[in-house]
């Protein structure tokens, strides 16, 4: 057996899905609320006997190793190395990729470049005019330790000096990294010269890069500058502040997104905890799955310029995939020229009332559109509805939709009639872009097996699989016997069949399981955990069902099988002239009749 195999079997799936995912029990499965898609009513199932998950809602599926790989964003390396020190196993002949050793470095040099830059600023002289800049704007040495803020010595080479003269690595590794670049004449120099650094960690807590800024205000270099796009760092996945405040985003169950690293760490000294900052305004599909996952709502503080308003409509739009309702924090006119970290070093406990009187995005953009044109002219309204029709015409909600458009009505002194003709005119206009929009040309993939077009009787096999796998288990082996002549429509479903016929008794599922292939394995979970039979698993008499079932299953096979067979006699029978091979097989064919009626008599 391989190492993989035996990863695999020391880990429990339920158990680490249910870390992450609330499970109940149903049936002889678990259940919970889908983490890969926004649902209300559970569609996500975990088999403890096939240790495998399912979503009947989005089709995500897979085992323990894919669960990894698609919540946390793990290679299959990194999920092997997880599960393999969760179960106390000890790799003795991994296969990692050459990317997979690289990455494991990169994560090794930014983790010690961490370590550097933080021992610079709190430890080494160096470091004291940071230090100093850092107390000025009012940030405490606790903040300092969590979000392990740090220093980059002004100089062109003292991180390749640390982690390539001292540590050894690569300058190729530490290029890999971010941290260093390579020049026009071939020489490296470091990227990071003379900055405060945040080190940016993903959700698991790992440094992927750095943000740097400058101490001094005026200057000619760029005032922030980020890591660039490596193996590891993705700007578009990045959301500072939330693997060291996750915590408080789990208690309040809403999330406050700022603009910046002195935004977070500033609203947190204020007691504000539940706050993350996005690299720039701009939210984006990966970091909304992430928030999805921790929180139920999301207060929007952006900078209320012309990107902060392009920014915050498309946070709408990437937010409705994933039900999250979505707010946005209002300035009170005297401290618009306000920011954040400002607000909350200098009137912490006026930040606090702020943040909790968060209003409704839809709100928010009805407000700010009416204080933008004159709503007793007919251009004004006309330009009203033509900000709030692409924003309203989007809300799903057939309740939500109806209060704002009798709000809008309201405040444009007109019938909601004609609000709500407004708003259907924008959508008539939107899906007609949408069907001139030329379709993409059309993938060449690999052949695959089309599905047989769904009979009663390909319904039936499914059902009755169903219940073979969710009765008693000592059952399935002498109940599979039963199945064993059943021509399936689906040549997977008798290769399953015949993989518990090939068993040796006692039977059990979860090692029967093990023993199978990934597609099988695959099958058995699709027909285990069908989402309308487990729906009315509880009220069924499976002992009664699958005597009916398998009754009325190999009478349908058997009425084909005759049906087939007469059709051969009737071209037989219309022969003028039979040969001796014409009669032995009409003789063989009758028999056979004969037999499958005798077969359809026999009860189980």
């Amino acid at each position: 057996m391989s190492q993989v195999q035996d990863v695999k079997n020391a880990t429990d799936i339920v158990q680490l899905i249910g870390e992450k995912v609330t499970l109940q029990r149903s049936g002889s499965s678990w259940r919970g609320l889908c983490p890969f898609h926004s649902e209300k009513s559970p569609s996500f199932f975990v088999s403890e006997q096939i240790q495998r998950y399912r979503c009947f809602g989005c089709q995500e599926t897979g085992d323990v190793f894919t669960f990894l790989e698609k919540y946390e964003g793990m290679t299959f390396a990194e999920a092997l190395q997880t599960l393999a020190e969760r179960a106390g196993i000890t790799l003795t002949k991994q296969s990692f990729s050459a990317e997979d050793d690289t990455r494991k470095r990169v994560l090794e040099i930014l983790d010690l470049a961490k370590e550097y830059y933080h021992f610079l600023l709190t430890k080494h002289k160096t470091g004291e005019v940071a230090l100093k800049y850092l107390q000025g704007r009012g940030i405490t040495n606790d903040s300092i330790k969590l979000f392990q803020i740090g220093f980059s010595l002004p100089g062109w080479d003292g991180v390749i000096k640390y982690l390539h003269e001292k540590k050894k690595y690569s300058l190729s590794d530490l290029e890999a990294a971010g941290l260093i670049i390579k020049g026009n004449g071939g020489r490296y120099y470091d990227r990071f010269r003379g900055r405060v650094m945040f080190p940016l960690t993903d959700h698991r807590g790992r440094v992927v890069g750095f943000s740097g800024r400058v101490l001094e205000k005026e200057t000619k270099e760029a005032k922030y500058i980020n890591s660039p796009e490596t193996m590891v760092y993705h700007k578009s996945e990045m959301l500072f502040g939330y693997s060291q405040l996750y915590q408080f985003l789990r208690k309040e169950n809403e999330v406050l997104i700022v603009e910046g690293e002195f935004d977070v760490i500033s609203s947190a000294q204020a007691h504000v905890n539940n706050v993350v900052a996005v690299k720039g305004s701009v939210l984006t599909d990966q970091q909304m799955k992430l928030l999805s996952r921790t929180v139920n709502k999301i207060i929007l503080s952006f900078d209320m310029d012309s990107a902060g308003i392009t920014a915050t409509k498309r946070a709408i739009e990437v937010a409705k995939p994933f039900g999250l309702e979505l707010r946005v924090i209002r300035l009170p006119a005297e401290l618009n020229s306000k920011d954040p970290d400002e607000l909350a070093r200098t009137q912490p406990q006026e930040w606090r009332h702020i943040v909790k009187s968060s209003i409704s995005v839809y709100d928010f953009f009805l407000a700010a559109s009416l204080k933008s044109h004159n709503a007793e002219t007919p251009e004004g309204k006309r330009k009203i509805i033509d900000e709030l029709a692409p924003i309203f015409g989007g809300i799903s909600h057939a309740v939500e939709l109806e209060y704002y458009v009798e709000k809008l009505a309201t405040a444009l002194q007109v019938k909601t009639s004609i609000v709500k003709a407004d708003l259907e005119k924008f959508k008539q206009v939107k899906r007609a872009g949408l069907l001139r929009t030329p379709s993409p040309k059309p993938q060449v993939t690999e052949e695959k097996e089309l599905p047989e077009k769904e009979t009663r009787k390909s319904r039936l096999e499914e059902y009755v699989l169903f219940l073979l796998f969710n009765g008693v288990e000592e059952q399935i082996f002498a109940r599979a016997e039963q199945l064993k002549h059943v021509h399936f429509a689906r040549n997977a479903l008798r290769q399953l069949i015949n993989q518990i016929i090939a068993q040796t008794e006692p039977f059990h599922l979860a090692d029967f399981a093990k023993s199978l292939p990934e597609d099988l394995q695959q099958l058995l979970m699709d027909v285990s955990m069908n989402k309308k039979y487990v729906e009315m698993a509880a009220e069924l008499d499976f002992e009664k069902e699958w005597k009916k079932s398998i009754q009325e299953l190999i009478n349908l096979d058997i009425a084909e099988e005759v049906n087939e067979m007469g059709a051969e006699l009737d071209q037989l029978e219309q022969k003028n002239e039979k040969t001796a091979d014409d009669e032995l097989r009409h003789a063989e064919l009758l028999r056979k009749i004969v037999q499958l009626r005798a077969r359809q008599q026999a009860k189980f």
